[in-house]
């Protein structure tokens, strides 16, 4: 399947060939035009569920959907730095205080602006500790960070409906089935699983018995 992304909306066309025959002079490839989908979207619509095949959607998941699931996650978490705000309010009062050079403010103007900063709580007036632990990973190879992230817009998407409802017999069969099959292996099964390497490296207690 072909996705193309125009503006904000993603435009699927399924390919293919149109042999040389009657009517038809030369072998040429085709496209048949599928259906739309915002670029923004946090599941497929029941519209193109029903006409995608199981590679499609998947596709579609991994070429639309939880690119704009990990966008929104970093725009939440954007939302919540201190730290981008504290920059722009930086750069404005920069530019306040150029400004007044022309033009004085008065004393009291600055009232809100001080209490703002008194509101700020500093690191530097955390008690530090005996043991410094090591740095965390910076955000770009951040294994869990991103693990976290994926698996919570999984969630939303199985909660939006994309993939469907199991079937009332043979939920095992499906496809969802058996990726949670893997993801719970992944997590917590073999000797190779995230939880194994947790606990062998201190993070997560051992469980007894």
């Amino acid at each position: 399947m072909k996705i193309n992304l125009r503006g904000r909306r993603a435009y699927l066309y399924r390919r293919r060939w149109v042999p040389a025959g009657p009517g038809v002079p030369h072998a040429h490839p085709a496209e048949d035009y599928i259906g739309a989908i915002d670029a923004d979207a946090h599941a497929i619509p029941p519209e193109l569920l029903a006409v995608l095949t199981d590679v499609e959607q998947a596709q579609l998941q991994e070429k639309v959907l939880c690119p704009a699931a990990q966008a929104r996650a970093a725009a939440a978490k954007r939302e919540q730095d201190p730290m981008s705000r504290i920059a722009e309010a930086s750069r404005l009062l920069t530019e306040a205080g150029h400004c007044s050079q022309a033009a004085l403010v008065p004393g009291s103007s600055l009232t809100q602006a001080r209490q703002a900063l008194d509101n700020i709580r500093l690191i530097d007036s955390i008690p530090t500790r005996p043991v410094v632990p090591p740095p965390p990973p910076r955000s770009s190879d951040d294994k869990l960070a991103k693990a976290l992230v994926a698996i919570k817009a999984a969630a939303e998407a199985v909660r939006d409906g994309a993939y469907g409802k199991a079937p009332v017999e043979g939920a095992r069969s499906t496809r969802a089935y058996r990726l949670w099959s893997d993801l719970f292996r992944a997590v917590e099964g073999d000797e190779r699983s995230l939880l194994r390497a947790l606990q062998e490296k201190g993070f997560v207690k051992w469980r007894k018995g």
